[in-house]
């Protein structure tokens, strides 16, 4: 699997919990994400340059704004034990998508 079929992977992830457990001041992330995986369709058949890494890490900035956004995103359970488990995958698909594109 290659590096973009990866971050459309997570993005998926972070996609599914966002239309799940989001709110509407969630709505320009969702978005945003739908844009990044359309981005990534578009130009999978294509040549993979430093260009589309490039955008592709400008669009997923901006998924974190001063204010609100993906940054401050998490899933509330009463238990902890099950809010830790529920975020789990979350942090796990922002961790891999910023470190793969900020690298």
């Amino acid at each position: 699997m290659d590096k973009l079929d990866l971050l459309k992977e997570q993005y998926l992830v972070i996609l599914k919990e966002m239309t799940r457990y989001g709110s509407s001041s969630n709505r320009p992330q969702i978005r945003q994400i739908k844009n990044i995986l359309e981005f990534i369709d578009d130009v999978k058949n294509g040549e993979i340059t430093d260009e589309v890494f490039e955008e592709l890490r400008r669009m997923n900035d901006s998924l974190y704004p001063p204010h609100g956004g993906l940054g401050e995103f998490y899933i509330w359970a009463d238990d902890f034990d099950e809010r830790m488990k529920l975020n789990e995958p979350l942090d796990k698909a922002r961790d891999f998508t910023w470190n793969t594109l900020n690298a």
